[in-house]
């Protein structure tokens, strides 16, 4: 019974861990997303690492 216990702690654990990193890079993704966008409109670096949170490094690789 015990082990039982300890084995749904863990599972518990690493489903949270998970479900925190898909959470992470969903939001991720659409901070990119949206970067292309206002780089295509032809919008300042330093306004979509403003409105995106992304890095000047990232926005360069877009």
């Amino acid at each position: 019974m015990l082990e039982s216990v300890i084995y749904e702690e863990i599972w518990q654990e690493w489903y949270q861990e998970g479900f925190e990193l898909g959470f992470k890079q969903s939001l991720e993704q659409k901070a990119q997303e949206i970067a292309i966008s206002m780089l295509s409109k032809g919008m300042a670096i330093a306004l979509i690492i403003h409105c995106t949170g992304l890095t000047i490094e990232q926005v360069q690789k877009l």
